[in-house]
């Protein structure tokens, strides 16, 4: 009976039915196919380190109370001969801002080795971008930019009493204590510095060995 079926089946229907799961496979494949034009690749771009992205202009000089003590000190220091010495320039918006202060015959020194900064710059492009910025008053020769160690400028300084030293590199215990006993030594009439906070302990800690701040404003100090 089965064979008498398939004997009145037309042929060609018969290769339909057997063809089509072959057909219904190669339009499968035809729709998963790689388009003709393949799109362009994808490109990703990394995000800049995050001592970059994280950057604030905060970040490269005191907080504005600081700034404002340090005026009134750069003010009070016109009545003395002799440069103001800034020990740290980081890119050198401090010393700007003592710039505005002082008066015209006064000098400012400013001393970094460019050893350090927050943004993981190469010590070369540290001093470029400090120069950039400093362009101004380097050219009308009111700041003179140092790059070296501290404590060589130290030992060789041969200069007048500073007006004022601010101190602004290193600040642990031990550095610091170089810093304040070196302007004792050279007769400095103001000293100053910054980041007296709890952030830096040692400030703190050898400020108040010689006497305490005698004025604060944020975290900037004077002896």
């Amino acid at each position: 009976m089965a064979t008498q079926q398939i004997s009145k089946t037309p042929l060609s229907k018969l290769r339909r039915e057997v063809s089509r799961p072959f057909q219904q496979l190669a339009r499968g494949v035809k729709r998963v196919a790689r388009p003709k034009h393949a799109p362009a690749p994808v490109v990703v771009i990394s995000p800049p380190p995050a001592s970059i992205a994280n950057f604030h202009p905060q970040d490269c000089t005191v907080e504005p109370e600081g700034v404002a003590l340090l005026q009134e000190l750069v003010r009070e220091s016109k009545q003395f001969p002799g440069p103001i010495i800034e020990v740290g320039t980081l890119v050198g918006i401090t010393a700007t801002y003592m710039a505005l202060a002082k008066s015209p015959e006064q000098k400012i020194i400013t001393v970094d080795a460019f050893c350090w900064n927050p943004w993981g710059l190469s010590p070369d492009v540290h001093e470029a971008l400090a120069r950039q910025l400093l362009q101004y008053p380097i050219a009308k020769g009111e700041v003179q930019l140092i790059r070296g160690d501290k404590n060589e400028y130290y030992r060789n300084y041969k200069g007048p009493a500073p007006a004022l030293v601010f101190l602004d590199a290193m600040h642990d215990y031990e550095e610091t204590k170089k810093d304040i006993e070196w302007a004792k030594r050279v007769g400095a009439k103001i000293i100053s510095g910054h980041d007296y906070c709890d952030k830096f302990p040692g400030v703190i800690k050898v400020v108040d060995e010689f006497g305490g701040p005698r004025r604060l404003g944020g975290t900037v100090w004077a002896l």
